[in-house]
């Protein structure tokens, strides 16, 4: 399994989420943050922008397309937009049940795109 991160500005947000359901990908978590990366907000006092942090727990094959979904969606052509990663999961645990997930389990909420 996979973990996807994405940090992207929160004004495309509608946008992203709608390629990833286009895309049957229906499992994800978001969280508002502040950061500065190449761009500073020099508007702002503290020169931090407003950003989207999004993760998404995947299988192993499907990272790379889940990767450029967001890639694609949250494109805007304006200079510190964001990032996107690909991290490895060693283990994921789904709590109602207390057992491990499988790539199986996640491709059932998500990731029917013909490879």
């Amino acid at each position: 399994m996979k973990k996807v991160t994405a940090i992207f500005d929160e004004m495309v947000l509608t946008r992203v989420e709608e390629a990833l359901l286009s895309h049957g990908y229906k499992g994800f978590t978001i969280h508002k943050a502040t950061g500065r990366g190449a761009y500073a907000d020099t508007y702002n006092r503290n020169h931090l922008s407003a950003h989207i942090v999004m993760t998404i727990y995947v299988a192993f094959d499907d990272a790379e397309h889940v990767a450029k979904v967001l890639l694609d969606a949250a494109y805007t052509n304006v200079e510190g937009e964001g990032l996107v990663s690909i991290s490895p999961v060693d283990n994921l645990f789904w709590i109602n049940s207390k057992s491990e997930a499988s790539a199986e389990n996640l491709r059932s909420i998500g990731g029917q795109y013909e490879k």
